[in-house]
């Protein structure tokens, strides 16, 4: 990965945290918060994959467990937000077709999140879990409700990778066997795959 490519990937983290933490978190609704963070790791799986969510789940969990305004332990984010990610990816090469499908996928990992939270926090001595149902129900509404703004913009941005040589999971399928190249080191090669 070029240094651009690392710098923007590091935008893009630092934009998605300051949005989540700034604007979604600020808006006191009742019993949750929408995800922001889970609906851009869905939408980067289900475009990409299971690989792709699982890497973007980590990342942003892991990111969103350092940035100071953390009040749980290190990893939990990133725990869920990775598996949440394989899931979405697993589910969503099954599932194509339809712009609601992914938006309720979303939604039904949002509802899955406030639980593997508090399972976590129980398994570490923590508290019980009580109120999670109520915080699930809440979680997967708001989160289905901003993932139909999230789904374009994420797969804009992806699109713009994609028109750069980037291996996408489209390609990979069309094309069994053969790899995806770099337009940039396939641009001066005449030799055939």
């Amino acid at each position: 990965m070029r240094l651009t490519g690392i710098l923007a990937l590091l935008c893009g983290v630092a934009l998605v945290l300051t949005l989540q933490d700034a604007l979604l978190a600020a808006v006191r609704l009742p019993l949750a918060a929408p995800d922001l963070l889970l609906a851009v790791v869905g939408a980067v799986a289900v475009a990409r994959g299971p690989r792709a969510g699982l890497v973007a789940g980590f990342l942003l969990g892991l990111a969103a467990d350092l940035v100071p305004p953390a009040a749980h332990p290190v990893g939990d984010q990133a725990f869920v937000l990775c598996l949440s990610g394989y899931l979405a990816g697993r589910v969503a090469t099954a599932m194509r077709g339809s712009v609601v499908r992914p938006v309720l996928l979303v939604a039904c990992l949002a509802a899955l999140a406030p639980f593997l939270y508090t399972a976590l926090d129980y398994a570490v001595g923590g508290g019980g879990f009580r109120g999670v149902v109520a915080a699930a129900v809440a979680s997967a509404f708001y989160s289905g409700l901003i993932t139909p703004f999230v789904l374009p913009v994420v797969g804009f941005v992806l699109g713009r990778g994609e028109s750069r040589g980037l291996p996408t999971q489209r390609s990979h399928s069309r094309l069994p066997g053969v790899k995806t190249l770099n337009r940039r080191a396939s641009a001066g090669s005449t030799q055939g795959l």
